[in-house]
């Protein structure tokens, strides 16, 4: 994958999941039970950091890594 910004190969970043919600504090782990969490894989821009995110299960055949 290029940027579409620079024409530069994207460098894979790994894949992250982020937190979606408010932090439960007090119920801890039982709490998270409702808070939605998706999985990126990432790629970066080397030149301009620019970031690219992609859904974890989608597409994956397609993607250069």
């Amino acid at each position: 994958m290029l940027c579409s910004r620079c024409d530069v190969r994207l460098d894979y970043v790994g894949r992250r999941m982020f937190h979606e919600g408010t932090r439960w504090g007090v119920l801890g782990n039982i709490g998270e039970i409702f808070v939605n969490r998706e999985r990126f894989d990432i790629y970066v821009c080397p030149r301009c950091g620019r970031v690219e995110f992609f859904i974890d299960g989608i597409g994956e055949r397609y993607r250069p890594y």
